[in-house]
């Protein structure tokens, strides 16, 4: 977004007081106060108005989808919506972070499990009132899944700035390549605690030959140490698209993408779809891959028809099966999970592991709200407390 352009969507605002693109923020967040800001040229207090409600701003900026503020923008009854996400992360770009000003210590003491964007904004919260942090993460860097998201739409210089101006005070001790797994043992040690443990399982098909396919997380992580000609991306969301966009980036000619439902059921935004377009990428819609199989020194995949059916699912046609063939390499990339049935028991919890997260800004509330959760329980403990003693 060019200067010139930031200009003219800034002014596009209609100013409306109902404010329904707050409303729609899983944050709370309000475009509209931190555009009016911007607009008169202050855009140092307009990013402060958005990181105090957010401590991933720009990043939420750079990656949110359009089903959120954008999505309820009252401008699109008379043209389009204001491009509401790329005002923010423009916004955080030109008025800068702003310093983490934290209130008096009140000594109480708060353990986060990861350190995912749900672990962060934990982390904040415990921090915006006063208590003292210690974060452990499995991985040698914070940032979980964010860290996935390929440069061209997150940098992550940005991504960095970011958590280091959350972790960098003397309230915070980050602890990394710390798997925790004695929960009621960290429990006992803290006067609360918070799992934001992530979707450590990958979805699957159970398909002939799967163990062939390479984990969408494996490539995302390090996409420089794979080299193919011709690659098949199984799945239609966003991980699958950022595979498919990363493989053409890195040089693949061939990247055909496959999708059980239709595509306009991908779970994708519409200017992702211009840009599957422009990368000359494949969608093979209504399509499963129900084996892999090596062949030579490349892949084979065995694929069946689907149709939607009056339920709205996706079910297979009579059709024959079809082989497909001269593959390098299959990408699965279907997303991954928290088995429900794993998750601890009478523990509060954030983030993906809840099943309720899809996005970084709903990671984010849900961290904050898990947060919440434990400070009013230690107040309402201390509450009781007192009442107790006084008695």
């Amino acid at each position: 977004m060019t200067p010139e352009e930031l200009k003219n969507e800034l002014h596009r605002c209609l100013g409306c007081k109902v404010k329904p693109c707050e409303k729609a923020c899983p944050l709370g967040v309000s475009p509209h106060d931190f555009i009016a800001l911007a607009k008169g040229g202050d855009f140092k207090s307009a990013a402060a108005e958005i990181a105090k409600r957010n401590p991933l701003a720009q990043t939420c900026g750079l990656v949110c989808p359009d089903r959120f503020c954008q999505s309820s923008c009252i401008r699109k009854r008379i043209d389009t919506a204001l491009e509401i996400p790329c005002l923010q992360a423009r916004i955080m770009e030109k008025g800068g972070l702003p310093d983490l000003e934290l209130p008096a210590s009140n000594d109480k003491h708060a353990c986060v499990v990861g350190g995912g964007p749900a672990g962060l904004g934990a982390l904040y919260e415990f921090l915006l009132n006063g208590w003292n942090v210690d974060i452990y993460e499995k991985d040698n860097k914070l940032g979980g899944a964010a860290r996935l998201i390929p440069p061209y739409r997150l940098p992550p210089e940005v991504l960095e700035k970011e958590i280091n101006r959350l972790i960098t005070n003397e309230r915070v001790n980050v602890y990394l390549n710390q798997e925790i797994s004695d929960y009621e043992s960290m429990r006992r040690q803290y006067d609360a605690l918070v799992l934001a443990l992530g979707e450590p399982k990958r979805r699957t098909l159970g398909i002939l030959g799967e163990e062939e396919s390479l984990d969408y997380r494996r490539y995302l992580s390090s996409p420089a140490i794979y080299s193919y000609e011709r690659v098949a991306v199984v799945g239609g969301g966003e991980v699958a698209l950022d595979c498919a966009i990363t493989l053409k980036k890195q040089g693949s000619k061939e990247v055909e993408m496959f999708v059980r439902r239709r595509q306009e059921d991908m779970r994708i935004m519409a200017k992702d779809f211009a840009e599957l377009e422009q990368h000359k990428i494949t969608i093979r819609a209504l399509s499963s891959v129900t084996e892999i199989r090596p062949c030579d020194t490349h892949y084979e995949l065995t694929v069946i028809s689907n149709r939607i059916n009056a339920q709205g699912k996706a079910e297979a046609t009579d059709a024959p099966a079809i082989k497909l063939s001269g593959y390098d390499k299959v990408i699965m990339a279907l997303g991954s999970y928290f088995p429900q049935d794993e998750i601890p028991q009478d523990l509060v919890y954030a983030g993906d592991m809840s099943g309720n997260c899809g996005t970084i800004v709903e990671a984010i509330a849900s961290g904050r709200a898990a947060a919440k959760q434990q400070i009013r329980h230690q107040e309402q403990a201390t509450k009781n407390l007192n009442q107790a003693s006084e008695a």
